[in-house]
C-alpha cells in the first residue's frame, strides 16, 4: 500500500493532514529543502482526529510546520475535508479562488494511505503531475500516542477495503490486488478489525 516517487522540486506541497503530525515535519523539511515555496495542509476533522486536535487537522499541521520553520506566509490551509476525495476537491477549488495552478505536486500522505490518495489523484485530478511522498518510519513505529496500534490495524482495513470498493463508485482508479494479500485482509476482517469499514 506505500507508494513513494523520487522527489522533485515541484510547484506546491500538498499534505493531506491525518491524525500522524509527522506528516507535517516532514513537510516542513521538504519546504525547508526547498522542494517547493508554498506548502497546502488540507484536513478537518473526522472519527480518527476529532478528540486529537484543538481544532482542524490542517490548522493543526500548519502550527506544527510553523513551529519548525516554515514561514506562515507560505502556508495555505483548506479545513472542511473529512476524507479524500474532499481534500482533493476542496484542495482545488482554494488553489482556483487563489488562481494558483499548480501542474507538479509533492503530495504528501502517512506512508500507508499513499496509494489510495495517488489512484484518487489520477482519477480526481488527473491534469496534476505527483508526486507522492511519505515520512520513512518502520510499520511498527506507524502507531503514535494518539493511535494505539489495534486501532491502526482497523485503520489499515478500512483503508484495504477502499483500494477495491472506491474504484466502484468512480472515486479513484483501480488497482490489481494479489491473492495472498485479499487473504490477509480477509484473515483480519475474521479477527473483527472492522471499526473503519465503508457503512453500507
Amino acid at each position: 500500500m506505500i507508494w513513494n516517487d523520487p522527489l522533485e522540486k515541484s510547484d506546491l506541497i500538498f499534505v493531506l493532514c491525518s491524525h500522524d503530525i509527522r506528516v507535517a515535519s516532514y513537510a516542513a523539511k521538504l519546504w525547508k529543502g526547498g522542494f517547493a515555496s508554498r506548502i497546502l495542509f488540507s484536513g478537518g476533522v473526522n472519527f480518527f482526529t476529532k478528540d486529537i486536535f484543538p481544532s482542524s487537522e490542517a490548522k493543526s499541521f500548519a502550527e506544527k510546520a510553523i513551529a519548525e520553520g516554515v514561514d506562515p506566509k507560505c502556508i495555505l490551509v483548506e479545513d472542511k475535508s473529512t476524507n479524500t476525495g474532499e481534500n482533493i476537491l476542496y484542495s482545488k477549488l482554494l488553489l482556483a479562488d487563489l488562481e494558483l495552478i499548480p501542474k507538479k505536486v509533492i503530495v504528501i500522505q502517512k506512508p500507508s494511505m499513499t496509494l489510495r490518495v495517488k489512484l484518487a489523484l489520477q482519477r480526481q485530478w488527473p491534469e496534476l503531475i505527483p508526486i507522492l511522498a511519505s515520512p520513512d518510519y518502520p510499520f511498527l513505529d506507524a502507531p503514535h500516542k494518539f493511535l494505539s496500534l489495534e486501532l491502526f490495524i482497523h485503520e489499515l482495513v478500512g483503508d484495504f477495503q477502499r483500494l477495491f470498493e472506491y474504484p466502484k463508485k468512480g472515486f479513484q482508479d483501480s488497482v490489481e490486488i494479489p491473492e495472498e494479500v485479499m487473504a490477509s485482509y480477509d484473515f483480519l476482517m475474521m479477527r473483527g478489525y472492522r471499526l473503519h469499514l465503508i457503512k453500507r
